[in-house]
Order: structure tokens, then sequence, then C-alpha cells
């Protein structure tokens, strides 16, 4: 029996990453040949989620001075980066106490800076470590230093690096990563859960017709998804139809409130309160796609896969999404999607016309059903994690 350790340290609110791992554990609890789990934090919510899983849980947390590792956009100090490394230093002894007391066969980190505690935890233990990279790692995202030591430590420590687009995985080849070491394993749902239950959940919300068109855009809001653009599109459409209604489903993160700020100062400053709308996260995000008649994906940086998206075209829901990074790796233009440059205002209209003009979008619908059935599904992911696993034990 292989026993496999997942490491995560997030804490508060959960992301994509946090939400892959939730939905593929199911699927490897079921595995007679596997034994699960995960080392978290215990008091964070991603911890509650486990425990209603059933998953084995170890406790694992980072110092606050490893948040130095994550930087975007602006320089990166020497001092800041020996301050994150004795952070690291600290998590990685406590980690080797839990690989000692579980005596994993393979450890599988899921956030950024798990993977360079967790490696050196393993190369202490001489236990496979496998990088399971949710993001594009880019001078778009993080620091030169951040990059150099990635790199650095990917090639000398990780058995396997794990990416979830083949564009992803490009962006490490392009910078020496040995294409061996690198794999895509494109993400994937659980179908029944996101296929289309009753509409009206939002339009319930927003006290509309059930009838009235709706267009959403669903995640985190942080400038390089794209709601500003999103609200400029809205204002532009509406200045041209009278139907049509525009929703915001998400919120923003601690450092990002201005930016949520800036988006409700233009709906009001443009007088679009009466057809655009901001909701909360929704627990019940399947009854969200379900309700929407398109979901706009609006990000202005290569994505580097596109969850929501394959979540919209389960539930049957029309996407126009940015032709970018992961994306046109889900969507066929014109079959089960639509593609438009990103930020390409006239484009975006162009496809939103489409979709709103009537009869196509039925059969959109049902070739994104096709899609998601025959190459985004959880038992996919699945017999990849299962092949994954097997061979980096082989080869330890």
């Amino acid at each position: 029996m292989n026993r496999v350790l997942f490491v995560d340290h997030v804490d508060r609110i959960l992301g994509g990453a946090q939400v892959n791992l939730l939905e593929l554990l199911p699927e490897l609890l079921a595995e007679p040949s596997l034994r699960v789990a995960c080392a978290c934090a215990p008091a964070g919510p991603l911890s509650q989620r486990l425990r209603e899983l059933g998953v084995e849980q170890f406790p694992h947390q980072l110092p606050a001075a490893a948040g130095a590792l994550r930087v975007v956009g602006r320089g990166f100090s020497f001092f800041n980066a020996l301050r994150a490394h004795a952070a690291l230093r600290e998590a990685q002894r406590e980690l080797e106490k839990t690989l000692a007391a579980f005596q994993p066969s393979a450890v599988i980190s899921i956030p950024n800076k798990d993977h360079f505690c967790a490696a050196a935890a393993c190369r202490s233990a001489g236990v496979p470590s496998v990088w399971w990279v949710n993001d594009i790692v880019s001078a778009q995202f993080f620091s030169r230093l951040v990059r150099a030591v990635f790199l650095f430590r990917a090639r000398r420590s990780a058995a396997q690096v794990v990416v979830v687009s083949d564009y992803a995985r490009r962006a490490l080849l392009d910078q020496g990563l040995p294409a061996a070491k690198v794999r895509t394993i494109h993400n994937g749902i659980p179908l029944a859960r996101y296929a289309r239950t009753t509409p009206g959940h939002l339009h319930r919300l927003l006290n509309l017709p059930q009838d009235e068109p709706l267009a959403g855009i669903v995640g985190r809001f942080t400038p390089w998804k794209g709601q500003d653009f999103f609200l400029r599109l809205a204002e532009r459409w509406m200045r041209e139809n009278p139907r049509g209604h525009f929703v915001l489903v998400g919120q923003a993160f601690n450092e990002e409130q201005a930016f949520e700020a800036e988006l409700k100062q233009f709906v009001s400053a443009h007088g679009l309160g009466a057809r655009v709308h901001f909701v909360p996260f929704q627990s019940d995000a399947p009854a969200v796609f379900s309700d929407l008649s398109v979901l706009l994906h609006c990000s202005t940086s290569p994505e580097p896969f596109g969850r929501v998206i394959v979540e919209a075209m389960a539930a049957g829901t029309p996407v126009i999404a940015a032709r970018d990074g992961g994306v046109p790796e889900i969507i066929t233009d014109g079959v089960d999607g639509f593609l438009a440059p990103p930020g390409d205002l006239d484009a975006y209209l162009a496809a939103l016309r489409r979709v709103w003009s009537g009869p196509p979008a039925a059969a959109l619908s049902a070739a994104a059903r096709r899609t998601v059935a025959e190459r985004f599904s959880i038992t996919r992911v699945k017999t990849e994690f299962q092949k994954l696993i097997a061979d980096v034990t082989a080869a330890a």
C-alpha cells in the first residue's frame, strides 16, 4: 500500500487549489491501494472540510515571515529572502516530525511556499517530493529571485512537478526545467455535482424575472481577473440594449479591498446600478453557474487553467473566455464556447451578441457538457494521480 501525504498550509479562504484537492481526495480515499493524509493548518477551513471527508490530518503551519516569498509586481529584498528562508526551515523541522510519524511513500505539496519546506523535509527522509503547481511560474506573477529559488529547488529536490496546463508546463521548460520532470494534469471536477440544477438562484436573490438574461463573472476580485473590464463591457452593452443584467460574484481578499471599492465607484459614477449587481461568494457554486445565461471570463493575464470555465461548461452555461494561458486547452472556439483576445471589448461584445441571439446557445451548451464529460472529470484526474504516485514511488 502506498501512503500519500498532501501538504497545504492555507489557513483562511480556500482557493481553487484547495477545492481541487478536496474534490480529488474522496476519489483517492476510495482506492484500497492508497492511504491518504493531509498536513494542514489545524484550525482553518481546509481542516474542517477534511474532517468532514474523514481524512487523517497532521498539523502544519508556516510562520508569518514566509509570506515574503509571494511577491507580485515589486522588488524582493535579500533581507526578506533570509527571513523567509528561516521561517521555512522552522516549518521544515515540524514537517520532518510528521514524515517520521506517517511514513509516506510520497509527499505532494500544493501552495508554492510548501514546495520548499516539503522538498527539504523529503530530502532528509528519503521520500519523493511532488510539487502540484497551480500557478504559472513567470515574471508576471513572481519576482526574479523567487523564480530562481523555485527553479533551483525544483531541479534539485522535486521528483515531479505537476502543472495544470500545457501552457504552465512550457513556462517551466522555457526556464530550463527538464521535460521529464514536469507533467501536465489538467484539473477536473465531479460531474454530477456541477450538472445543471433548477435555475433561479441568482434571479431570486436579485429579484429579477426568470427570463431576464444574466451575464456573470465569478471569482476573487483582483485586477488581473478583469472585473473592471467586465464593467466596461456591461456599460457598452447597456448603452445599446434594453435587456440584460450583469452580476459580479465574489469578493476581494485583504490586499485588494481598494480594487473592489473602485469597481463599485465605477458602477455608481456611470449609473449602472439598476442592471449591474454585486453578489458575495456563494456556497452553492453549481446553483450560480446554472442560473447564468453566460459566463464571462475576462482575465487580462494568462490563466494557469481556468477552473471556473469548466464548472460553467459542466452546467451547460455558455462561456466567453480570454484566449490566453491554459484557457485554449479547454475551449474550442465556436464549438463549445467562445474565445476572445484579452481586453478586446469589441470581440467580447460580438461573442455576447451571438450567445444571446438564441438557438446557437443550445448547441454550444450541449458541446460544452460533452467536452467536460470527456476531458475534465475528476475520475480522469484520479487515474492520472494514481499513475504519478506509482511512477515516483517506483523510481525512489
